[in-house]
């Protein structure tokens, strides 16, 4: 059977594209399970691949390649030249789809699956500003590379609906091509189970897990950490997270400045026992990507308080299971922390609506039934993840 003719039973051969290994373990791992659990054969690329990120995928039966999407610095047709080296691992491999996401890999990766004539080419739109300026404009430079990964995909999923919104209203998709909403991997409510909060007792314990960035709210995090507890010198703030690969990344010293205000736990430390420790969970991102860290304190019964950004501000319902704050502001987000100083009475019903909410957009099950739909697959296994 040729590729175009894959249908939605057999076993399917699925290439999923990240810009670095640390995506494919961290976003993609509960897809690549899923896939693999119910037959199917995965291969993650990417253009940066860590010797323990290649170990953990290769743990669960997926096959890893490194990509190289640099082109020769005399190359004529750069890009050209980029896409056949990925055409040639796609059909090397026979792989039926693709699913690619990162915006600086969508179009090189999209476009040779297209070259390699692959009938499933899913495009993930995520990382957008607050404003959308990449898609705005399509003589802005940067633009080209969103009209080709588009040109070239069956579909188009978004992790939020600020993105689709503004992905409808750019004018870069073709006709009867539309964006799909979903929560990327969703979280596991069969083995993330609602957790009680600690006691209040002389003061609550603030914690944030995130990228160390400052498009990921961890410098405004620590600033306001060091704000209130000018007013709050009980109130405990923590943060955790892996060292930021952007040029806003935050370094030691950064770090080492809010010593005092702020313990750093590291990058090791059980995500899960370290929200069963807190009593609000901050995510003040905007950096647009996805908030898998806040889902699971939703899940495990947390409050949230979250950047008034895309990507994060859906996680909440205004003074139902959380609070905004505005995006890269210290103060707003003191503010916010405050405000659940003033009213600790309110934690608890909070605590159970993000539950609620968790149990209600973010399953995991529901979302991979989503995903395979949009795979085009039939799922073997009922209820698996």
């Amino acid at each position: 059977m040729t590729k175009g003719g894959v249908g939605r039973t057999g076993s399917r051969r699925i290439a999923i594209a990240a810009p670095h290994s640390r995506e494919l373990v961290t976003d993609d791992l509960p897809l690549v399970k899923s896939l693999i659990a119910d037959g199917h054969f995965v291969l993650c690329i990417s253009p940066v691949v860590s010797e323990s990120d290649e170990l953990a995928l290769g743990q669960v039966g997926a096959k890893v390649a490194e990509i190289d999407i640099t082109a020769d610095k005399f190359a004529l047709m750069p890009e050209r030249q980029v896409a056949k080296r990925i055409s040639m691992v796609l059909t090397q491999w026979n792989a039926d789809t693709v699913l690619v996401h990162g915006n600086e890999l969508i179009a090189p990766v999209a476009v040779a699956a297209k070259k390699s004539r692959l009938p499933r080419i899913i495009v993930v739109q995520a990382g957008m500003s607050e404003t959308g300026d990449e898609v705005k404009d399509v003589k802005k430079p940067g633009t080209e590379k969103f009209i080709k990964a588009f040109d070239a995909a069956t579909a188009i999923l978004c992790t939020n609906y600020d993105h689709a919104a503004q992905l409808e209203d750019s004018g870069l998709l073709r006709e009867g091509l539309s964006p799909i909403v979903l929560p990327w991997s969703g979280v596991d409510l069969k083995s993330v189970e609602i957790s009680p909060l600690p006691a209040v007792g002389r003061g609550l314990s603030v914690l944030m897990v995130s990228e160390l960035s400052r498009s990921h709210g961890a410098l405004a995090f620590c600033e306001a950490a060091a704000i209130v507890r000018e007013r709050s010198p009980l109130t405990t703030f923590h943060i955790a997270g892996h060292a930021g690969r952007a040029e806003d990344a935050l370094t030691a010293a950064d770090l080492a400045r809010y010593a005092d205000a702020v313990t750093y736990l590291g990058d090791g430390a059980d995500l899960g026992e370290l929200i069963a420790r807190c009593h609000v969970f901050a995510y003040p991102s905007w950096a647009g990507t996805s908030p898998g860290p806040a889902i699971e304190a939703m899940a495990m019964g947390r409050p949230l308080i979250v950047a008034d950004a895309p990507g994060c501000r859906e996680l909440v319902d205004e003074r139902v299971n959380g609070c905004l704050c505005r995006a890269g502001d210290a103060r707003s987000l003191a503010d916010a922390i405050e405000s659940y100083l003033k009213r600790p009475d309110l934690i608890p019903s909070m605590a159970r609506a993000s539950r609620q909410k968790a149990e209600r957009r973010y399953d995991r099950r529901l979302v991979m039934a989503a995903l395979f739909d949009v795979l085009e697959i039939e799922r073997a296994k009922a209820g698996a993840v």
